[in-house]
């Protein structure tokens, strides 16, 4: 910690106070949780016509030419030029293939496991779940 003048402070204890030991600590598991925060020192120039053209996007340019669509000069996508190939109505290695039944079935499957989170409270359906294998028992 370090105070007004700059020079480091000694950190600010009430006498009395008893620490809790946190998890994994020595005491009586409480609740108190100790948290180590350091940094850097840094030195911080304004510019503020620099930061208002920064904020109205002066900086961003056309993406391939279009100007609705303005990116950073350092955006990964400024080094993709020609995406047509990767566009589903021009790829042609499976335009003609149909899944037969069991296909479609077990695609179904997995689409139902891959978002059963969005529809269902999983945490709520495990605690279901483990009273009725208490009950069981």
């Amino acid at each position: 910690m370090y105070g007004a003048g700059g020079g480091r402070a000694k950190p600010e204890r009430k006498s009395g106070a008893k620490e809790e030991a946190g998890p994994g600590g020595a005491g009586g598991g409480g609740s108190r949780v100790e948290l180590l925060v350091f940094g850097y020192a840094c030195k911080l120039f304004r510019d503020d016509e620099r930061a208002l053209a920064q904020e109205q996007g002066q900086h961003l340019i056309p993406w391939m030419g279009d100007h609705k669509i303005l990116i950073d000069r350092y955006d990964g996508r400024g080094h993709l030029h020609d995406l047509s190939e990767y566009d589903a109505e021009y790829s042609t290695w499976n335009r003609d293939y149909q899944l037969s039944e069991e296909e479609a079935r077990v695609d179904a499957l997995c689409d139902e496991e891959r978002y059963l989170a969005l529809h269902t409270d999983l945490l709520e359906e495990e605690a279901r779940q483990g009273t009725a294998q208490e009950k069981l028992t």
